[in-house]
């Protein structure tokens, strides 16, 4: 399945198939859809998501010349930023709903998807949360608060999975590893249309 997905990967990057095309491909592939291999099909987009991260953050400290980031390089990093973590949501609710399908109507089999859900979060948390810490550290010196920007980063992605899966609530989320409470705040910032606010006071504190 590894080479077959990044096989179909080149193919949709270099605009020789388009996105549908290539989540039908992936779907094909992942036809017994777990959340472990729904998360390897998401894994080369987040992987590209953090590469971009710290591009970004780079950039901005650069043209601040400083080593780590200030009020002012992160207001010029946010933009960026916000577009990053939309690109990725949006690219993993392609998807799921490819593998998954949408939320079910009916109660037994909604509560099962969201099952299927919690444990794509965990599976996700597991494989990437460390990875976007390891380049937020890069710029922010205090490890306990570069810990909660990429926590707020990591549930920023989900929110905005579930938001493009018509998800509007979290309670029926069960996940071992996402604060539900953070997951709030995070649907709330996107749905307000102030994530920029949301993660700047992240990033000043």
């Amino acid at each position: 399945m590894k080479n077959t997905l990044t096989e179909a990967r080149f193919q949709f990057l270099a605009g020789v198939i388009n996105e549908n095309e290539y989540l039908n491909q992936i779907s094909e592939e992942v036809a017994t859809a777990t959340p472990d291999t729904v998360a390897k099909a998401i894994g080369p987009e987040l992987k590209d998501f953090i590469g971009d991260l710290e591009d970004e953050l780079e950039k901005a400290t650069k043209t601040e010349n400083e080593a780590l980031l200030t009020v002012a390089s992160i207001t010029l990093a946010l933009p960026a930023i916000m577009g990053l973590i939309a690109r990725v949501g949006k690219y993993a609710t392609g998807v799921i709903r490819n593998n998954f399908g949408s939320k079910p109507n009916d109660e037994s089999a909604a509560e099962a998807w969201f099952a299927k859900l919690g444990s794509l979060a965990d599976e996700l948390h597991h494989l990437y949360m460390a990875p976007i810490e390891f380049v937020v550290k890069k710029f922010v010196k205090d490890p306990a608060k570069a810990h909660k920007i990429s926590d707020a980063i990591f549930h920023l992605i989900v929110a905005t999975m579930l938001i493009a899966s018509g998800i509007q609530f979290v309670k029926a989320l069960n996940s071992k590893n996402l604060s539900l409470s953070t997951l709030e705040y995070a649907l709330t910032a996107i749905k307000s249309g102030e994530i920029d606010a949301y993660l700047t006071k992240l990033f000043t504190a």
